[in-house]
């Protein structure tokens, strides 16, 4: 009697273990995939301060910047500020067997991005030897490390959006599996592949944001108060 009833209570447990594992198919893998946490945070170190070009390569510099736009041909640039925006994230991500075949659902945990922003000011070396030159073009350029700091910080939702957008897009066109574990470096190469083309789309329309405000700084009247400000 005990025999005939550990036995069936054996069968019992391979039917339900064996129903378990039907049930974790490919919804199961996608509703594991869209729960994953994001964070993003800004790093804005303070601007390097380079000194060493004459007003004429400051110029230059000015004219590649603007692409050669809103910049009269007599304009002489005192100054000019540069920025760099350099986005990174790390996924974190476990496999999780879903069937008895060895078959595993991809499944991200959690997303860290980190927008780096690294700007440089240029003042003509010639400045730094007057006090009222220096501060007048510092302050200027400060407007513009201002902007560059506050279109960034505000677009920080925008980023956290496109990461999930990018979880999104990698779950309805690839799928999250179940997936023979042979495909694991494929599939995660392509889940990397869908965010950081998310990303950069957030960080051009940042970088476009940014230079459409810059833009609205360097115009005819600022250039003529600059120039009134100082012997130069």
């Amino acid at each position: 009697m005990i025999n005939k009833l550990s036995y069936f209570l054996l069968i019992v447990g391979l039917v339900f273990a064996a129903l378990r594992y039907q049930e974790m198919g490919e919804l199961d893998c996608a509703a594991a995939g869209e729960r994953a946490q994001v964070s993003v945070r800004l790093d804005m170190p303070d601007p390097e301060l380079n000194t060493d070009l004459s007003y004429a390569q400051i110029t230059q510099k000015f004219r590649s910047y603007h692409g050669g736009q809103a910049a009269s041909p007599y304009l002489q640039a005192l100054g000019v500020t540069e920025f760099f925006m350099d986005v990174q994230f790390q996924l974190k991500f476990l496999e999780k067997m879903k069937s008895f075949t060895g078959q595993a659902c991809l499944i991200p945990e959690k997303v860290d991005v980190v927008l780096i922003l690294k700007q440089t000011i240029f003042l003509g070396k010639s400045s730094t030897r007057s006090k009222c030159q220096f501060k007048t073009l510092m302050d200027h350029e400060m407007r513009h490390v201002t902007i560059n700091r506050d279109i960034t910080q505000k677009n920080l939702k925008k980023f956290e959006e496109s990461v999930r957008a990018g979880i999104a897009n990698y779950g309805q066109y690839q799928g999250w599996g179940p997936y023979e574990l042979q495909r694991s470096s494929d599939k995660k190469e392509k889940l990397k592949a869908y965010m950081d083309s998310s990303i950069k789309r957030v960080a051009k329309e940042t970088e476009n944001e940014i230079n459409r405000l810059q833009s609205k700084v360097d115009t005819p009247g600022e250039y003529m108060r600059i120039g009134r400000a100082c012997r130069w």
